[in-house]
């Protein structure tokens, strides 16, 4: 963990300031949009990355010898998906998706920042060396844009409830993605083994069905509690000082 190279300490941080500094810029230009043209940089963002997914799945076909590993089984594989379902669809389907999509985006940040070398590899240090280098990078860091965005732009706020939500969305990645990791005995997500050894430990002590229970059980512990943290960070920031302020001086 934090295991930073030179270039992960410039390229990381001063690419998710150039993010925040254009997520700032886009509130205040469009502060007074309609809803359709504010939540138009999510809009684009939801196109893009399921964009970059199909590029990714055309160029190790054609280009590169295809394994099983490149197939869309992965945790961040989801954002391709629920993106444009909570930019997209009707109603009710934004209302579900849409809390999975910013909570899970808050995870891959906070990860990207704990284990860089986990999600992003040394896509960093060789931005443009590679296909590979080049789209993990754009990918993620579209995801955290997803986040930053999101936030700056008033599009989700979060809401106890909104567990159930992110709860959901790990039960259905665990009903498609177990299975299909043991049938093509890939490793998607740590699902077969750990590479981090406390829980690798327990996967050969317990038995393979009891560390899968508990794998997930992690994952859903973890987002429930970015989603409570998020809950009681907007409490915090959108008190009553500033709205009184706003009320007596109109």
């Amino acid at each position: 963990m934090f295991d930073y190279n030179l270039w992960d300490a410039i390229v990381i941080p001063l690419t998710t300031v150039i993010l925040i500094a254009a997520a700032v810029c886009l509130r205040f230009a469009l502060k007074n949009a309609k809803p359709v043209y504010r939540t138009l940089p999510l809009k684009i963002i939801a196109v893009f990355v399921p964009l970059l997914e199909v590029a990714k799945q055309i160029y190790y076909n054609v280009f590169e010898d295809f394994t099983l590993y490149i197939l869309p089984l992965h945790f961040c594989s989801l954002f391709f998906l629920f993106m444009p379902l909570s930019q997209f669809g009707f109603k009710k389907v934004r209302e579900f998706f849409k809390p999975m999509t910013v909570i899970y985006a808050l995870l891959v940040t906070i990860l990207v920042y704990v284990n860089p070398h986990a999600l992003i590899g040394n896509s960093a240090s060789a931005l443009f060396a590679s296909f590979h280098n080049t789209h993990t990078f754009l990918y993620h860091f579209s995801v955290i844009a997803y986040f930053i965005f999101s936030v700056a732009l008033g599009d989700y706020r979060p809401r106890y409830k909104h567990c159930i939500n992110v709860s959901c969305g790990i039960a259905i990645y665990a009903s498609y993605a177990v299975p299909c990791a043991y049938l093509l005995n890939t490793n998607y997500v740590n699902i077969l083994y750990s590479a981090f050894k406390p829980l690798e430990d327990f996967r050969l002590w317990a038995g393979q069905v009891a560390y899968n229970v508990v794998l997930f059980t992690i994952s859903v512990a973890a987002v429930c509690l970015i989603c409570v943290a998020s809950c009681l960070i907007y409490k915090a920031v959108t008190k009553l000082p500033l709205k009184k302020n706003a009320e007596e001086n109109p």
